[in-house]
């Protein structure tokens, strides 16, 4: 029994030992999933970022961009995979998934974001902006950064806007010159009640339509037109299905970079500011690239085949009071003011 007993206490404190040994040790091979993203190990953190359009088109530009930034700023501490093409799904799945943290990043179409946080949509709001210059005025203000942080409550963090371009019409029956030649046409737009009210206002059947649907929808005439960038027009092909491109440049489209706010909150300061200056200087950069590729782009849809005119704006002008004073009945003036003040300085 003696002899059990001193067998027993043996292999009780070899034990003991064995569990020391293990705690005390660098830890090397345990689960760091829990660990800051900042981390000083010298291990690289990869991270995902989504967004719906095809390679070579500008939203993938701008997630390369944007990841480049990062890539070299953070010398490497940082990898960013990009996930185009959809493959994470349209814009709402892109944000739905970045809320609960399955992505790090999304690039998607601004308007979108009105989904998820109505008071955003103040960007969409027709002849807002009267030029490019009006434009890069408001993304270098401060009142940007107060418009971006509209999002954080929904549980998207946006780091900037990238200006694409203004908005004009498509359709295949002849130029538009007033809103008389757009009367009753069935017109696609975003999935936005004021691109909706807007094209009412002009007297279109308005569609709301997902993009995805759209180049079927205009090649087998279950739409007659559509409105957008003069790139996107390009990058989409959309030449191939419709004919004229009238010069209304009714809206001012934006792309964002966002961000999930749980991964943002766990950088450090330092890494904070490297992230959300990448993305400013992406979306700027990108941004000034849509301009200067407007020009040549124009010339190469027209060698296409594609028809442009210009249009009477004032007429068009003076029909969107109401889509105004719709929209004022349930949001705030404050940030259509700002934006206004903005451009103004």
């Amino acid at each position: 029994m003696k002899r059990k007993h001193l067998l027993l206490v043996s292999l009780v404190l070899a034990l003991a030992m064995f569990a020391s040994a293990c705690s005390s040790g660098s830890g090397s091979t345990g689960d760091n999933s829990s660990a800051p993203a900042n981390t000083s190990s010298g291990e690289v953190k990869v991270l995902k970022l989504g967004h719906q359009a095809p390679a070579g088109t500008v939203y993938d530009d701008l997630a390369v961009a944007f990841k480049e930034n990062i890539e070299s700023r953070t010398d490497g501490r940082f990898e960013i995979d990009i996930y185009n093409g959809g493959q994470l799904g349209g814009d709402r799945e892109l944000m739905e998934a970045l809320q609960v943290g399955n992505v790090e990043f999304n690039i998607l179409t601004a308007s979108d974001m009105g989904m998820f946080a109505p008071e955003m949509e103040v960007q969409d709001l027709p002849y807002l902006f009267e030029n490019w210059d009006q434009v890069f005025k408001f993304l270098e203000s401060e009142a940007a950064l107060d418009f971006y942080a509209l999002s954080d409550e929904a549980g998207i963090k946006t780091l900037s806007f990238m200006p694409r371009g203004f908005r004009h019409i498509t359709n295949n029956a002849g130029p538009i010159n007033t809103p008389d030649d757009i009367a009753g046409k069935k017109m696609r737009v975003a999935e936005s009640a004021i691109y909706v009210d807007t094209f009412e206002a002009f007297g279109a059947n308005a569609l709301a339509l997902a993009w995805g649907e759209v180049f079927t929808a205009l090649q087998q005439g279950t739409v007659d037109g559509h409105e957008n960038t003069i790139v996107t027009i390009r990058d989409y092909k959309i030449n191939e299905v419709q004919d004229y491109l009238s010069m209304t440049g009714h809206m001012f489209g934006f792309g964002a970079i966002t961000v999930n706010p749980d991964f943002f909150d766990g950088l450090s300061p330092e890494d904070k500011e490297i992230f959300q200056q990448a993305a400013t200087d992406a979306a700027i950069d990108i941004g000034a690239l849509q301009q200067e590729a407007e020009v040549t782009t124009i010339e190469e849809l027209k060698a296409a085949g594609m028809q442009f005119n210009e249009v009477d704006k004032e007429a068009f002008m003076s029909l969107i009071q109401p889509v105004y004073d719709k929209y004022f009945e349930n949001h705030d003036k404050k940030y259509y003011d700002a934006i206004k003040a903005a451009v103004a300085e």
